[in-house]
C-alpha cells in the first residue's frame, strides 16, 4: 500500500514556493530604479511573464506533454469544478459580507492596479498569472499524495492563504479563507482528475476574465474611466 503523503514531494512543492517569492524579489530589484506611476502596471507585467517563462521552463517536458495529451473534455470538467468551487466563493462571501469585515488588501490592490492600468493588469491576469500561479501551487505539488481530497484542500488552502495573508491583522479575518481557498480547491480537484495542467490554466484564466469583468461593470470602474474620459476632453 503506497504512502497517503509523500514529505519529500511536499517538501518540493514548498520549495517552488518559496522559489517564486525569492524570485519575484530578485526580479522586483531592477525595476524600482526605473518605476513611475506611469509605467508601474507595464513593468508589473513584464515582471509576470518573466516569472511565467521562468516557472514554464522548469515544468517543460510535463508542459509540453500536457498540451500534447490535452483534450477537450477536460474543458467540461474543469467548468464543472470551477461552477462549484465559484457557488461557495459567492455565498461564503457574501455572508462574510454581512460582518462588514471589509476587502483583503489582496482585493483592494487589484481593483486599485485595475483601475489605474486596465490593459496590462487584464493581460498579466488572463493570460500570464494563471500559467505562473498553475504551476506554482498546483503543478509543483503534483506528486505528493495519491488522495484527491488531501491534494485539493491542501494546494487550496495554500493558494487562498498566500492570498489573504496579508490581511490577517486579526484572527477573524482568517475566515477570508474560505471564498479564496474554494477556487483553489476546485483547481485542485480539476487537476487531480484530469492530470493535465492545460485544464486548470484555461478555468483559471476564464475565471481571472470573469472577475475582471465583473470589477469593471458592477465595481463601478467601467463608469470612472467614462467620467475621466468626458472630464479630459472638457
Amino acid at each position: 500500500m503506497k504512502n497517503i503523503i509523500n514529505i519529500t514531494e511536499l517538501l518540493k512543492g514548498i520549495c517552488i514556493i518559496g522559489l517564486y517569492y525569492l524570485l519575484t524579489t530578485l526580479l522586483s530589484i531592477p525595476f524600482t530604479f526605473f518605476i513611475t506611476n506611469e509605467n508601474r502596471g507595464l513593468l508589473s507585467l513584464i515582471l509576470v511573464i518573466l516569472l511565467a517563462l521562468i516557472f514554464s521552463l522548469i515544468y517543460i517536458k510535463s508542459i509540453k506533454k500536457d498540451i500534447k495529451e490535452f483534450k477537450l473534455d477536460y474543458i467540461k470538467i474543469g467548468f464543472n469544478y470551477w461552477v462549484k468551487g465559484l457557488f461557495i466563493m459567492i455565498v461564503s462571501s457574501f455572508i462574510l459580507s454581512i460582518f462588514n469585515l471589509g476587502l483583503t488588501t489582496n482585493e483592494e490592490t487589484n481593483r486599485q492596479l485595475i483601475s489605474l492600468y486596465p490593459i496590462t493588469e487584464i493581460i498579466s491576469a488572463v493570460i500570464f498569472a494563471p500559467i505562473l500561479e498553475e504551476l506554482v501551487f498546483r503543478r509543483s505539488f503534483k506528486n505528493f499524495t495519491n488522495n484527491k481530497h488531501i491534494y485539493a484542500f491542501t494546494t487550496g488552502l495554500i493558494f487562498g492563504g498566500i492570498h489573504i495573508i496579508s490581511s490577517l491583522s486579526n484572527p477573524i479575518n482568517l475566515l477570508f479563507l474560505i471564498p479564496y481557498s474554494s477556487m483553489g480547491i476546485a483547481f485542485g480537484y480539476a487537476y487531480f482528475k484530469t492530470d493535465n495542467i492545460c485544464t486548470t490554466i484555461y478555468i483559471h484564466s476564464f475565471h481571472n476574465l470573469i472577475t475582471i469583468i465583473e470589477l469593471i461593470l458592477i465595481g463601478g470602474l467601467l463608469w470612472t474611466k467614462i467620467l475621466e474620459l468626458i472630464n479630459l476632453k472638457n
